[in-house]
């Protein structure tokens, strides 16, 4: 179990400005970039998404989750808590899949429910929504902080066909408890406050589809 601190700043498409933070930060890409997929789960009254939409102070996100192509991918299945300002993520490997049809029907038989990780939840899940985006991975020197820079998110209605697309980029800072001072310090440092802003992509997802009456 992972837990840390999170922090998001949005900036439309196109706005690149966040470049001069990675660059006056010295931050180095410390991972290949990629794609990653994810696909949501909640329940029949869309708890997860309601809570969150509501602010309570604990709530949870349930995904399947691989990265790159859909095709030769080992998935897994991740939960994903907010706790107060704190993030816990368990996360248990499903196992390797020829293709997104091989998933698709691995979670149509719901089968993905006898992960130890959901079946301790006793969790009455349905899919919800798939989103797929870019992501570039960059860190400090000191190693105090990690940024997630994701752009080019898709809703995916059908795969890999009739999508929606939003049109924003989200830059996330991610941190231990114990950071939290240095990077306080950094964020005001780098005038980064005013971009700071709740954006959650299944949140922001759902409430996209819902407006267009899909869900």
């Amino acid at each position: 179990m992972e837990n840390r601190l999170e922090k998001k700043f949005v900036y439309q498409n196109g706005d690149e400005s966040y470049r001069y933070f990675l660059i006056s930060g010295m931050f180095k890409e410390n991972y290949p970039k990629r794609i990653v997929n994810s696909i949501y789960f909640d329940n029949d009254v869309y708890q997860d998404a309601w809570d969150n939409i509501n602010g309570f102070g604990k709530r949870k996100k349930i995904r399947i989750r691989w990265y790159n192509d859909a095709n030769n991918f080992s998935a897994s299945v991740e939960l994903k808590k907010k706790i107060g300002f704190v993030t816990q993520k368990h996360k248990e490997n499903l196992g390797f899949f020829k293709n997104f049809n091989d998933l698709d029907l691995f979670i149509n038989e719901e089968k993905y429910l006898n992960s130890n990780l959901l079946m301790k939840k006793k969790m009455n899940l349905k899919k919800i929504l798939f989103i797929q985006y870019h992501r570039n991975y960059f860190e400090l020197p000191n190693k105090k902080l990690r940024v997630t820079i994701d752009r080019d998110l898709k809703i995916f209605q059908n795969f890999p066909n009739n999508f929606i697309n939003i049109d924003k980029c989200i830059v996330e800072l991610k941190y231990s408890v114990e950071n939290s001072l240095f990077v306080n310090a950094f964020i005001k440092e780098n005038k980064l406050s005013n971009r700071n802003q709740k954006f959650s992509k299944y949140v922001n997802s759902f409430l996209e589809i819902n407006e267009n009456a899909r869900i």
